[in-house]
């Protein structure tokens, strides 16, 4: 048996998920479990509640069959001194446990005599053996909310282009902001273009947790676009922030920031002929991750 850690957001739990499926795909044979004890013994946590509105296959491991690959408990939550300790001396003394200490790719045959894997598996390249797997996991268990499916139903009709303005935790301290930094309005106005030269009058919808900033720095005029042609996702616009990945992946096309939740919504687009643009660096400290696929655009 393996069993593989979920935690953090729901764009973090579907990599998660994908590297789950992946071991599953490599070793057919074994019973690949995944362990949500990060988000608590509660099962209506939101959190936790999250992927699971998705038609995901999740065998879900106990604590007992945690207690017999792990030594030692360590769910506290992520960043906290206690849980940073707990893991270093997990990783340090077990060798059945993988921590990923940075988001860099490693082949997965490279991981295979684990049997516990925790990390987050930020590289597209894992995704690629199960893609089709994942594009029917990642699908709304239940219908979606009327609101929603209204404005599936426009964004598909148009050369629609989703923009993803990403701000409020990466801004919440001095250490957030070394680390993940923001894109700024410059780098949308070069998206915008590279766009607008390659698409025939595209609609650029941006979603964002700061749609007050995006409006107030991101405006037609500073894009050189005239204002029919953007759209700003409004509060009264959206039903949930789970829904409206379902509602990004209707567009045909898409700028996104340096977000997982961005990166999904981008992913799930079926259109065939999907132009994305991403930033160049995801990372502002420059830390190594491999998320961006090969055939994204960088800038």
């Amino acid at each position: 048996m393996k069993i593989v850690k979920f935690k953090g957001g729901l764009g973090n739990q579907m990599f998660q998920y994908a590297f789950l499926k992946l071991l599953q795909e490599k070793m057919p044979a074994e019973i690949v479990k995944g362990d949500l004890f990060w988000y608590g013994d509660n099962n209506d946590n939101v959190q936790k509640s999250r992927i699971l509105g998705m038609q995901v296959d999740i065998d879900f491991a106990n604590k007992e069959e945690i207690k017999k690959i792990c030594y030692l408990n360590h769910n506290e939550k992520v960043r906290t001194k206690k849980y940073r300790i707990k893991v270093f001396i997990e990783a340090l003394i077990n060798y059945n446990y993988f921590f990923e200490r940075d988001r860099s790719y490693r082949e997965i045959d490279s991981l295979l005599n684990y049997i516990y894997y925790d990390g987050y598996w930020q590289s597209w390249r894992y995704l690629e053996p199960v893609r089709e797997k994942l594009i029917l996991d990642f699908r709304p268990r239940q219908v979606l909310s009327e609101l929603s499916q209204n404005a599936i139903e426009q964004y598909k009709k148009k050369n629609s282009v989703f923009v993803g303005v990403r701000r409020g935790d990466y801004l919440k301290d001095s250490r957030a902001r070394k680390h993940y930094g923001v894109s700024d309005p410059m780098y949308y106005k070069k998206a915008v273009e590279y766009i607008r030269n390659r698409v025939e009058e595209p609609t650029f919808i941006f979603f964002s947790d700061d749609i007050v900033w995006v409006k107030k720095y991101i405006t037609p005029q500073y894009l050189g676009i005239q204002k029919e042609y953007i759209e700003y996702r409004e509060d009264n616009d959206i039903y949930n922030d789970f829904e409206e990945l379902f509602v990004m992946s209707s567009c045909k096309h898409a700028i996104i920031s340096n977000s997982t939740f961005n990166f999904w919504g981008a992913w799930l687009i079926g259109h065939n002929n999907k132009i994305i643009v991403a930033p160049k660096e995801w990372f502002k400290d420059e830390k190594p991750i491999d998320i961006v696929p090969e055939n994204w655009i960088r800038l």
